[in-house]
């Protein structure tokens, strides 16, 4: 199995007392990725997948498994509660386009933890990890609705444009 190279996991306190860490997805995640998405709403999971999704399809979990860690990655948090039981809440992901160096993200937190900067530090991971793998151009599509992923991006100094030729979706991109 691949292992990435220079990733620290990175433990990240919540203000309850609680902490989760955000490290590199592996093999033996499968069922942590799907407890992940069980416990998205309807209504994230159309936001995240645009589209109503009851069951991530297997060739889905199989590709997020499946890494080289250079043109393609995913991170996974997991809290870590003082009673010492894990729960994913997070993870993020960029898969490089074929014969290019730029790559597509996507990023999915629980609705518990989505406003508690999950995604943030996710997504800033993700972004390090990527240009340490000299990738000059992170991009994803965003569904116009989606103002709290569109807020998030825009923070995080990705430019938002419009398809002309799909009113639901924008572009952000983001040099690296």
């Amino acid at each position: 199995m691949n292992t990435p190279n220079s990733f620290t996991n990175r433990a990240i306190a919540l203000g309850d007392g609680n902490h989760y860490l955000i490290r590199p997805v592996q093999l033996d995640d499968r069922d942590r990725i799907i407890e992940l998405f069980n416990h998205l709403s309807p209504e994230s999971r159309y936001l995240r997948f645009a589209h109503a999704i009851s069951k991530l399809p297997d060739d889905f979990l199989d590709d997020i498994l499946d890494l080289d860690y250079k043109s393609e990655m995913a991170l996974l948090a997991i809290l870590s509660n003082q009673s010492g039981v894990e729960e994913p809440i997070g993870i993020a992901r960029y898969v490089t386009l074929p014969n290019q160096n730029i790559c597509e993200f996507s990023l999915s937190v629980s609705d518990n933890h989505s406003a508690h900067g999950v995604g943030t530090h996710l997504m800033l991971d993700l972004i390090g990890y990527a240009k340490e793998n000299g990738i000059q151009e992170m991009l994803g599509y965003v569904l116009s609705k989606n103002l709290r992923m569109l807020n998030l991006v825009s923070d995080l100094g990705f430019q938002i444009t419009n398809l002309d030729d799909d009113p639901d979706f924008k572009t952000v991109s983001l040099l690296l």
